[in-house]
């Protein structure tokens, strides 16, 4: 043993770590969370899942992702050791299932920093806790064995030299991992069979320890027993918390199943006293029903009387509208009739305005001539009479005057008349085209209407044509294919019968030949049989 210890330190001491410096593209950042000791289970030897909300956030390294967890440990050390608040011992822990666990020593070489990133975990982050592998105890049986298995030597073999440096980190809390907690039941069913399976184990490593003590003894100093005395001592202590607590947890649950048990007794009276209160709303809401499906009644009677009043005002006023509706169709379309040819009546209007103003401009012009010739024989009946100052010649003009007065008005009564006759034979030749044009409308709507049935007609044959047009296409295109298929069948037939002629051939010249072989042997020998019975 003490052979095996010596070497052991050896390699310690020799092993130390001397790596270069990677480089860093292989570099990863690991964020370092610690778990509070109020929080970690000891009587279990686990935390759930949900325990991730309340660790503390020590920082993060940048470290290569290959790197051991227990190579990883100088490099936490050396970037959070130098807070107050970081423990200088701690335990690795790992999520497995619904709960974390410890990470043994003998773990801690296989286990690498990949292992703590993604995809292996929900996110790049490691957690711990403060101890160390030699408080694993759980059970206050048997601690002795339990402590030989985790020695304090084993603890400074397997602890490395810690590294400090001056550099500090914020605390924050982590990203909590969504995970569900376990039920009560499975909770109580665990825990018994949790201190059946340790109080076992206990009990057997209790004989295997006894036998191992007395050369255990002869190895360890007395400072080492010291220390395992203080551990013991402190185990004791640790155990009497942990069943006071647990204590403290039993009745706490009663107070909880009392608490439940009144609330449910409660419960039951206020679900009584609402369900006659249901009852009661339900009478009233009956007696409002049948008074409302009466009010529904007569209110439907009365309804129905006045919709019978309301149709029959509607279908009056539906005649009404459909005689108005006609009139007004028949105006609009006469409208259109006019729009149509409004340029028509505008160039006739243009046609009679020009004839008006040309015989306005004629009456004018004659009147104005009429006036310059009354205005100049005026002027020489005055210069007449103002030479003659005879009456006979005033009265003898104003004769001829009142003549061609009466004259001139028979005139301007003929253009009345001629202008008045234009006018009416206008409205009538208006009339008609109107009555013509309604004629070809009406016409014209009658061809349309057959036009569009035919196109209607047109169109649904041409979908029919185009539909057939494509079955005969696709029909061609499979009878060209089945042609091509039948044609390359065809010459590989010919091709075969080729082969099959030619390798007859073949055959029947090789018989031929074989038969002219064998004739000639034939031929042959019969000489040389015949020279031979000569000779004998």
């Amino acid at each position: 043993m003490q052979s095996q210890l010596e070497s052991e330190h050896l390699t310690l001491r020799t092993n130390i770590i001397s790596v270069d410096r990677p480089d860093s593209s292989q570099l990863v950042d690991l964020h370092v969370y610690i778990i509070p000791k109020h929080v970690w289970k000891n009587r279990q030897n686990l935390a759930e899942n949900d325990t991730m909300e309340q660790a503390i956030s020590a920082g993060f390294v940048h470290v290569p992702q290959n790197l051991t967890i227990h190579e990883l440990r100088q490099y936490i050390h050396k970037i959070c050791g130098q807070d107050d608040q970081f423990p200088k011992d701690f335990i690795y822990l790992r999520s497995v299932g619904r709960c974390l666990t410890k990470v043994k020593p003998q773990q801690e070489t296989d286990l690498r920093v990949k292992n703590y990133r993604p995809p292996m975990t929900f996110a790049p982050e490691i957690f711990i806790l403060e101890g160390h592998h030699d408080d694993e105890s759980s059970t206050p049986t048997n601690t002795k064995s339990y402590l030989f298995r985790e020695s304090p030597i084993h603890r400074s073999l397997m602890s490395p030299l810690p590294l400090t440096t001056s550099r500090q980190q914020s605390w924050s809390k982590p990203i909590a991992a969504p995970l569900l907690p376990p039920s009560t039941l499975t909770y109580r069913t665990f825990v018994h069979s949790s201190e059946r399976k340790n109080s076992t184990n206990f009990n057997d490593l209790a004989v295997s320890s006894d036998s191992n003590l007395s050369t255990a003894s002869s190895i360890l100093s007395a400072r080492e027993l010291a220390k395992l005395r203080e551990e013991q001592e402190r185990l004791r202590l640790r155990q009497i918390e942990l069943a006071r607590q647990r204590h403290e947890i039993e009745q706490e649950q009663k107070r909880r199943e009392k608490e439940l048990l009144e609330k449910q007794k409660n419960l039951s009276q206020e679900q009584q006293q609402q369900h006659e209160i249901e009852q009661e709303q339900q009478k009233r809401e009956k007696e409002l029903l049948e008074k409302q499906k009466n009010l529904a009644q007569e209110q439907q009677h009365e309804i129905e009387q006045e919709q019978q009043k309301r149709e029959k005002e509607l279908l009056e006023k539906q005649k009404n509208l459909s005689r108005e509706q006609r009139q007004k169709e028949e105006e609009q379309a006469a409208i259109r009739i006019q729009g149509a040819y409004r340029n028509y009546r505008n160039r006739r209007k243009l046609k009679e305005k020009k004839q008006q103003e040309h015989a306005a401009n004629e009456i004018e012009r004659l009147q104005k001539e009429a006036r310059e010739l009354a205005r100049r024989k005026a002027e020489e009946e005055h210069i007449e009479e103002l030479n003659a100052h005879d009456v006979v010649k005033l009265s003898n003009h104003l004769e001829e005057l009142k003549t061609k007065r009466v004259a001139l008005e028979a005139a301007r009564e003929t253009i009345i008349r001629q202008m008045q006759q234009l006018h009416a034979q206008i409205a009538v030749r208006r009339t008609e085209e109107r009555d013509l044009w309604k004629q070809k409308y009406l016409i014209e709507k009658k061809k349309t209407a057959a036009l569009e049935e035919r196109g209607r007609i047109t169109l649904n044959d041409q979908s029919d044509t185009n539909t057939e047009l494509e079955q005969a296409k696709i029909r061609l295109n499979n009878s060209t294919k089945l042609r091509q298929q039948a044609e390359n069948e065809c010459h590989l037939l010919e091709e075969e019968l080729k082969q099959i002629r030619l390798n007859m051939s073949n055959l029947e010249n090789r018989s031929s030949s074989k038969q002219s072989s064998s004739v000639q042997q034939k031929q042959q020998i019969k000489p040389i049989s015949l020279d031979i019975t000569l000779q004998y």
